[in-house]
């Protein structure tokens, strides 16, 4: 970094407000939103101290990592593991991959405030610009909507639905349509709201349609993508359709089901049925229940039982338990009770095995799928008795290989089901798992094989690491909600010599201070012959050897020039480069924590003076260097330095080689090896 603030930080910085009606969008937003709640919105969290704490969703998180602090007036979030930091609508953008207007505008819309007036800086292709997808998608869901209702288009759908015993509410909650059976309704319904918006109506861009599969090219022109079938609408957690899961009508019209193709608004992969609507239930329970059918999730959601998602025909991905694991503390999986049901189940096991969260299998009697067994009399009680009695996830792996096992005779083929269930096991994670479980594990297995236990933990291979390295900046964060967090590089690491390691402190103590005061704008400092001065007029940028340092001053003397009160929010509002993000948060928790124990007034001026000492200090002795001392010189200035140095013990330490072998002639040999030493 060479110290200057990026483009988009100086674009964003505005002085701190002192009204609301002078308030810009921003700041009117992240005033009005309790960050808190937002992020508990999608991520369990617990108050620990001031703070609360949760899973990150950034990164494969295993133990809470992710504070939240709302301490003074301050609302930021951060990542001690990823260095994910931010606020509120850092956390929309990451979290819901929305751009900054989208995200002003939902916040806006939360909170019931009216913008002022944002330009979408969007892309302009309407194929691709995420406004564009989400209005056309919205179209669609009202036209699929509509056609439900009416007389002939929606007949087989509602006969379909009716067929199935689901309750009208569920219907409207869940907000299920039909795509009626002919070549070019909805291409006809499209041409007709794109000329409406010819006239001043709201603006689609019929590649919209294309790109999302709703409008598909056909020998003979356009023709739409779904035709005859029951239309189950898929939503991100914002509860904005983004897909569709369509059912054939007719029999013998396959694929029975048809999802909406993969766009930068939905990945079936990523993406949990009816999560928008269970979420809350899933954060109050700590309980997931997971189903493979969307009609097994509306009926339980119909039934009272709000905990449930389903898959979109896809296996569990390691993206659907890290979604879940952030949510809930156990997780419950409901599958067909047939081979292929048993299959996903294999599946889902596997994948969850490497996540830290209690898992369950929960196999519903006579076969019955879960509308099916609460449509029956006492079905609902039926479904909760096999729900509370599920199997563990792991006995069910274990059970799952001995029944492998007794169809083997051959001891060559024991073994290779062994060696293979090992390696499965070791790569899933087996050995980082809670001990208790993973004993139980192998003494079952020990007593199937009768191989002692400690010869299998041997043979077990450890697992491949994915955990994110905290060595690299600006590497993209493995999960899918984040667009890209950099890894833990928050500053240059501390210089290795005395001197400079001083100056880091010094510079960090002093930001720290700065950021934990209350009503920075009015302090002052008194800094040797130049008397009492403002904060703003204390130091440069260039007095800040770290570069992040260096800019993190910038932003705050931004904020002190405008002469109005502050929080670190401003700050890490103003930070357009994550790690900032971080760094600022950071300096401010080390800041408010050392003013609760001490003088606000005076941890600041103590900070001020020893940041300007260490300047004076410098600039003594670079003014001394400018005129090549000779070795005399440079010996007294060591000295010097062993006296007043803000280690003098380390400083002695460094100069214990002696760095003078050249003669008087070679001072600037001498002073470069001096620098190195000291």
């Amino acid at each position: 970094m060479d110290g200057s603030v990026p483009n988009d930080v100086l674009s964003n910085m505005t002085p701190a407000p002192t009204s609301v009606a002078h308030m810009s969008d921003r700041d009117r937003i992240l005033d009005a939103t309790d960050l808190v709640a937002l992020v508990g919105e999608h991520v369990a969290l617990k108050a620990r101290g001031r703070e609360h704490v949760g899973l990150c969703p950034f990164h494969d998180d295993s133990k809470p990592s992710m504070a939240v602090v709302t301490h003074k007036g301050n609302a930021f979030y951060k990542c001690f593991a990823c260095g994910a930091a931010g606020n509120a609508i850092d956390f929309v953008m990451a979290f819901h991959k929305m751009d900054f207007i989208e995200s002003l505008r939902h916040l806006a819309t939360r909170a019931g405030i009216e913008l002022r007036g944002q330009r979408d800086q969007g892309p302009k292709d309407p194929a691709t610009s995420r406004e564009s997808l989400r209005k056309a998608m919205a179209a669609a869901n009202r036209f699929y909507r509509k056609c439900l209702t009416d007389d002939t288009l929606g007949r087989a759908a509602r006969n379909h639905i009716e067929s199935r015993g689901l309750a009208t509410d569920a219907v409207q909650t869940f907000e299920l349509g039909a795509s009626p059976d002919g070549w070019d309704h909805f291409v006809t319904h499209v041409e007709k709201l794109i000329d409406h918006a010819a006239t001043g109506g709201e603006q689609l861009h019929r590649e919209s349609f294309e790109s999302l599969g709703l409008i598909r090219r056909g020998p003979r022109g356009p023709i739409d993508g779904f035709r005859g079938r029951l239309m189950f609408p898929i939503h991100d957690e914002l509860g904005n359709c983004i897909a569709f899961g369509a059912r054939a009508l007719k029999d013998g019209d396959e694929p029975k089901y048809l999802n909406s193709p993969d766009s930068p608004l939905f990945s079936k992969g990523r993406t949990l049925y009816a999560l928008h609507l269970a979420r809350r239930a899933i954060i109050d329970s700590k309980h997931a229940l997971v189903v493979e059918g969307y009609v097994d999730a509306l009926a339980l959601h119909a039934a009272g039982i709000k905990n449930v998602v389903a898959t979109l025909g896809t296996a569990l991905t390691k993206d659907h338990a890290r979604m879940l694991q952030r949510m809930a503390e156990r997780i419950t999986l409901i599958f067909d009770p047939d081979t292929a049901g048993e299959r996903a189940a294999d599946r889902a096991v596997e994948t969850f095995l490497a996540v830290p969260i209690d898992v369950a299998i929960a196999k519903l009697p006579d076969g019955l799928d879960a509308d099916e067994l609460l449509a029956r009399p006492g079905g609902r009680a039926e479904f909760e008795k096999a729900v509370h009695e599920g199997e563990d996830a792991l006995a069910w792996m274990v059970r799952r290989f001995r029944t492998e096992l007794r169809g083997t005779d051959s001891m060559s083929g024991k073994q290779q089901r062994l060696q293979s269930l090992l390696q499965k096991l070791g790569e899933l994670g087996l050995r980082s798992i809670d001990p208790i479980r993973r004993r139980f594990v192998l003494n079952e297995l020990s007593s199937m094989v009768h191989v002692p236990v400690e010869t299998l933990e041997r043979s077990m291979p450890m697992p491949r690491s994915t955990t994110p390295q905290a060595t690299a900046p600006n590497t993209p964060s493995p999960s899918d909600h984040a667009a890209t967090v950099p890894t833990l590089v928050i500053e240059a690491a501390p210089p290795a010599t005395p001197r400079h390691r001083a100056r880091f402190e010094a510079e960090r103590n002093f930001l720290a201070a700065v950021l934990g005061s209350s009503n920075q704008a009015t302090l002052r400092v008194t800094l040797g012959d130049s008397g009492s001065l403002p904060l703003a007029e204390a130091f440069t940028s260039a007095n800040f050897e770290q570069p992040e340092l260096r800019q993190v001053w910038i932003l705050i003397a931004s904020r002190l020039e405008s002469g109005k009160p502050f929080h670190v929010q401003d700050i890490v509002a103003d930070a357009g480069v994550p790690t900032l993000k971080f760094l600022a948060s950071d300096l401010y928790e080390t800041g408010s924590r050392r003013m609760e124990s001490a003088d606000c007034v005076q941890t600041l001026q103590a900070a001020a003076t020893d940041l300007d000492r260490l300047l004076r200090s410098d600039a003594e002795d670079n003014n001394s260097f400018r005129h090549a001392p000779d070795q005399t010189t440079l010996v007294a200035l060591v000295e010097k330095r062993r006296r007043e140095g803000h280690r003098p013990g380390a400083i002695a330490r460094a100069v214990r080689v002696d760095p003078f072998h050249a003669s008087a002639e070679g001072s600037s040999a001498d002073i470069s090896r001096m620098e190195k030493h000291q």
